[in-house]
């Protein structure tokens, strides 16, 4: 039985969803280096979470790696956020269904608005200082203004990888940029592994020049509902999903 949930120390729409999606267990905040000693019944969501320094059994619901470094010990595996997770952790291919965010499809329907801006742009958290422009939509902001805000657009550019996601959600052309690769470099192996329950190849671009990108319909619900699915099963006492 679940009882703690993982909550990242970041001020950001991305980690700060598992606040939304975990409602109803305990928030063990990550702010320690290593992932140790933590209460049986602890689950990982959202975030580049397995890796290394995970040193006690969680259930894992729509993590993902970095591409580099994967955790020494067995877990319990629900899903995963993708196909190069699943390939890095020597999972079957039944476990890369999508990030967990995409479990939430409804609830960022029920925050919609009519499109009024054509452009949206979302910096990672770490570019939110380098970047002024009247088109920002600051990761920062509570999660709920945050849809809000990314509904209102027509087309999303964005360096933080949930916006993408939320974007796709909510049927709005999204693209890939890169707005200060010094301060923020492009987590590429993040990004595809996302995009490969989508079928998408994520390509980047930056301000001035980008390509737009959107899921196929069928594909989006295929993943949205079977994470949906998951997410209900690992928390039967969650009625928000």
């Amino acid at each position: 039985m679940l009882t703690h949930y993982l909550s990242w120390h970041a001020n950001n729409f991305g980690d700060r969803l598992n606040d939304y999606i975990f409602q109803g267990l305990k928030s063990l905040a990550f702010r320690v280096p290593v992932l140790k000693n933590l209460p049986n019944g602890t689950a990982l969501g959202l975030g580049t979470l397995l890796n290394h320094k995970v040193l006690s059994d969680c259930t894992i619901l729509g993590s993902g790696t970095n591409g580099e470094q994967v955790p020494g010990i067995d877990l319990n595996y629900s899903f995963v956020r993708g196909r190069l997770t699943a390939e890095k952790l020597k999972l079957p291919k039944k476990y890369a269904v999508g990030d967990t965010a995409f479990g939430v499809r409804s609830y960022f329907e029920s925050l919609a608005c009519k499109q009024i801006q054509e452009i949206g742009i979302i910096p990672h958290y770490q570019n939110l200082p380098v970047i002024q422009d009247d088109r920002i939509i600051r990761v920062d902001m509570p999660y709920d203004q945050f849809i809000k805000r990314v509904s209102q657009c027509k087309i999303i550019l964005t360096e933080a990888m949930h916006g993408a996601i939320l974007a796709d959600c909510l049927r709005i052309p999204w693209a890939p940029v890169s707005i200060d690769s010094k301060r923020y470099p492009i987590p590429r192996f993040k990004w595809n592994d996302f995009t490969s329950v989508l079928d998408i190849v994520p390509e980047w671009g930056d301000l001035t020049a980008y390509k737009l990108h959107l899921s196929e319909k069928y594909r989006l619900d295929k993943v949205s509902n079977e994470v949906n699915e998951r997410l209900k099963t690992a928390l039967p006492l969650s009625q928000h999903l």
